[in-house]
């Protein structure tokens, strides 16, 4: 199977990295010129878990036209650009091509549809995670489990199971949902919202926001808007029964020492996802009725950040002449 991943980041990088020391015909698509001639020249150096290094020299393009044909496209990017990659690989996109979303947040999906056929597009999360720390080279924290995957139409389809075989031949656990792939989209969820805003806010690490009696509180208050929304969105398991529980115990212990990946783009002066996120969850309560007070606080205080980001970029740009 073909493979091209759009998006060369943390998470893109290393799944492309993964792939391509298994044997499997990746290429990586990214937009960043810079980023592109680095792992073009220099390959791509990755820390992996355990402390142990590996290169691997990556195909990469900013030349979508050149990929040729492919039979699963991965979309790695923020959910700020989910539209314009989703655009961009139209090219590509062949009838018996799969375009997967592995992102974080909600409304990938229905950005992609506009400009693929939904019966060619798959849903999904992952549960590992990765950060950049240069143009070509990234550290791999790893992760509990794999990737979920499942078509958008919630239609089954045993070609799914090629796909998989992908992502198992490559090290990394793929698992697939037949029925409704929404379900694993929202448990993520759960813990992104109420995990990432405050990270972003507060610079803790993981460790440091289950050390803090207030932050937990707060993560708690989140974590059942969240689930009052999913419940009005129709949904109906689990982790929704008792969801403050299902972050603090389950998802936060697992961060560990790590920086959450929105703290990492505030303080790398990056937009975060605050939109397909926390922002989503005070739409969508907002259009049943559901009150998100915490939600709706978290998303002005990220945007807020954002916004004196930008005034001290422009700050330094004048200062400098």
């Amino acid at each position: 199977m073909k493979v091209a991943i759009v998006g060369a980041g943390g998470l893109g990088a290393t799944f492309g990295a993964l792939m391509t020391d298994a044997g499997i015909d990746v290429t990586m698509i990214e937009i960043d010129r810079r980023r592109v001639e680095k792992i073009e020249a220099e390959g791509l150096d990755m820390i992996m878990p355990d402390g142990a290094k590996k290169h691997v020299r990556l195909k990469i393009t900013s030349d979508v036209q050149s990929v040729g044909d492919v039979d699963l496209i991965q979309i790695s990017v923020k959910g700020y650009h989910t539209g314009s990659a989703a655009q961009s690989i139209v090219p590509l996109v062949r009838p018996e091509t799969y375009v997967l979303s592995v992102q974080n947040g909600l409304g990938n999906l229905r950005r992609i549809a506009e400009h693929v056929p939904a019966e060619q597009i798959i849903g999904g999360v992952t549960a590992l995670s990765a950060m950049p720390l240069g143009l070509n080279e990234v550290k791999f924290n790893g992760g509990h489990g794999g990737v979920v995957i499942g078509r958008y139409d919630g239609t089954a389809d045993p070609r799914l199971e090629d796909v998989a075989a992908v992502y198992e031949r490559a090290g990394i656990e793929a698992q697939i949902v037949e029925g409704n792939v929404q379900v694993p989209i929202w448990r993520k969820l759960i813990a992104n919202v109420s995990n990432n805003c405050v990270a972003a806010i507060t610079g803790f690490t993981g460790n440091q926001m289950l050390s803090c009696e207030p932050i937990r509180e707060l993560i708690a208050r989140l974590a059942e808007e969240v689930a009052a929304v999913a419940r009005a969105e129709g949904l109906d398991f689990e982790e929704l029964r008792d969801p403050a529980g299902f972050v603090i115990n389950k998802t936060l212990p697992g961060v560990k020492d790590n920086k959450i990946s929105m703290l990492q783009d505030v303080e790398a002066n990056r937009r975060t996802e605050i939109d397909t996120l926390n922002a989503e969850i005070v739409r969508l309560g907002a259009l049943h009725g559901v009150p998100t007070p915490y939600n709706d606080a978290m998303t002005c205080l990220v945007r807020a950040r954002e916004q004196k980001m930008l005034w001290d970029m422009e700050a330094e740009r004048r200062s400098n002449g």
